[in-house]
């Protein structure tokens, strides 16, 4: 049943920040192959499970004005068509576009990544970097100076379970989108949703410890309750400061999405899955 769970991110990337090609990009190209390609000085790495919170964590970090957009650079879905809004053609052209569109003029490069986006993260950065042995962590640093990871979690996996179904029969991974069919409850697609939340969230636990990394952990709960207070513990540990033009830090096109159905879904689930 696993593999038949839809890997859709939070929310389809749609960002203006994403798609426009900088001036600077479009100089470097006409540079050639072996032009330097773009260096951010610091990388936030937003890793996390849909349905956990990062589509918010994202977009108040970028508010701040410190990060740039952490897009899902590595969805599969979306690549072609961030490729062409760049104009760039393979996969060292469309790092180039990537690090351009990601990294805030203070120099923090942004990037959301989902457990499921890790396989293409890592073929496209070996083929470029030729690092076909390295462990992970080296890959990454070698294009993403300095990185810092921050990993977004939610305690009631039913909770996530049941707010990503309603997502994916919806098409309404944020407020401010339009939904596009009715949600109806669904116990199978429910159950393989929480033991993939629960399973994808346990391979980020093991990956960080492979790696040795130590993360900074948002908690959805609290995230929701506070956005603001959240970000500025994240943008403290990374040792950033807002920008004197930051925007208002909770976009309402990012408000909390759950409501009475959700909480009836999930009580649902649980008696239906003890019997």
């Amino acid at each position: 049943m696993l593999a038949e769970v839809p890997l859709h991110c939070e929310d389809p990337d749609r960002h203006a920040d994403m798609v426009v090609p900088s001036r600077a990009t479009a100089a470097r190209r006409g540079l050639g192959e072996d032009a330097p390609m773009p260096r951010p000085r610091l990388s936030v790495i937003l890793c996390a499970v849909p349905r956990s919170g990062s589509s918010l964590l994202a977009s108040t970090l970028h508010a701040s004005g410190a990060v740039g957009w952490p897009g899902e650079w590595f969805l599969a879905e979306d690549m072609p068509e961030k490729a062409a809004a760049w104009g760039t053609s393979g996969p060292r052209a469309y790092l180039e576009g990537m690090l351009e569109a990601g990294t805030s003029p203070t120099g923090a490069f942004g990037l959301k990544l989902m457990w499921a986006h890790l396989d293409d993260l890592f073929v496209s950065l070996r083929r470029v970097g030729e690092e076909y042995e390295s462990d992970d962590l080296t890959v990454l640093r070698s294009f993403f100076p300095d990185p810092r990871f921050i990993w977004v979690r939610r305690d009631d996996a039913v909770a996530q379970a049941v707010s990503w179904a309603r997502a994916l029969q919806t098409d309404q991974w944020a407020a401010y989108r339009e939904a596009t069919g009715e949600p109806s409850f669904d116990l199978e697609q429910i159950d393989a949703l929480y033991h993939a939340a629960r399973i994808y969230d346990g391979a980020w636990k093991r990956w960080f410890a492979a790696q040795g990394i130590a993360p900074f952990q948002v908690r959805y709960e609290e995230l929701a309750e506070d956005p603001a207070a959240v970000t500025r513990e994240v943008l403290a540990f990374l040792g950033l400061e807002p920008a004197p033009t930051a925007r208002p830090i909770v976009s309402p096109g990012y408000t909390k999405q759950a409501d009475e159905l959700n909480a009836e879904w999930a009580a649902r689930y649980l008696a239906e899955r003890r019997s």
